[in-house]
């Protein structure tokens, strides 16, 4: 795969610096088209003729992770079209099997999450009268399919809605099989952001394989 710095200095630092961290890989800007040994990390931001910068790959703790930064001109609730940038953070699962979920802060769920739930014809989970941990619902919004919730509300464990809703709940996740994807939204990114990014989505791996 050809080695493509990104535009954005900033940004490429910042990866730059937790690549070195966690003895990462950095290979920069990618494009699916050309750079076909790029394992591409798709999600429901994922899009024809997408260049994906800062691509930095590895092994972190036994777990295969890849960070990236996607970005493009979307259409939110309102009609408009606005600029959205997300950083993700994808890791592979070793043991666990998961429907295809999104859990969208709810901040942000005007904006976009509930288009990208739309496309997929899933409906919000009503998480009012049921949640484990009552700040949960207030700060997500979990979409799925109707014959999936079952299953997602099994695996959203008290622990795992505590955790997201008490120390993380400025990011978006979403599952699929055996990946896990933590989205950063528009966020201003430097090491401390990739960093909690990198515990969260581990901390929810080991979790779920266990």
């Amino acid at each position: 795969m050809r080695f493509l710095p990104s535009q954005n200095s900033h940004a490429r630092r910042e990866f730059g610096q937790i690549a070195s961290e966690y003895d990462l890989v950095y290979f920069g800007t990618v494009d699916p088209r050309i750079d076909t040994d790029y394992k591409m990390v798709k999600g429901l931001t994922a899009a024809p003729n997408l260049l994906d910068e800062n691509y930095t790959t590895g092994n972190v703790y036994d777990y295969e992770v890849a960070f990236l930064q996607r970005s493009k001109r979307v259409r939110i609730v309102s009609g408009q079209k606005q600029w959205r940038q997300w950083t993700l953070l994808q890791v592979q699962l070793k043991k666990a099997r998961l429907p295809h979920c999104l859990i969208d802060g709810r901040r942000r769920t005007e904006e976009y999450g509930v288009l990208l739930a739309s496309t997929q014809r899933w409906r919000e989970i009503g998480w009012q009268h049921v949640a484990a941990d009552a700040n949960f619902p207030r700060l997500f919004a979990t979409y799925a399919q109707p014959l999936d919730v079952a299953v997602i509300s099994a695996i959203l464990t008290k622990e795992i809605q505590t955790m997201l809703a008490t120390h993380f709940s400025e990011f978006d996740y979403e599952f699929e099989d055996d990946k896990l994807i933590v989205y950063a939204t528009n966020a201003n990114i430097d090491l401390q952001v990739l960093d909690h990014m990198l515990r969260v989505g581990l901390w929810l791996a080991r979790y779920l394989d266990q």
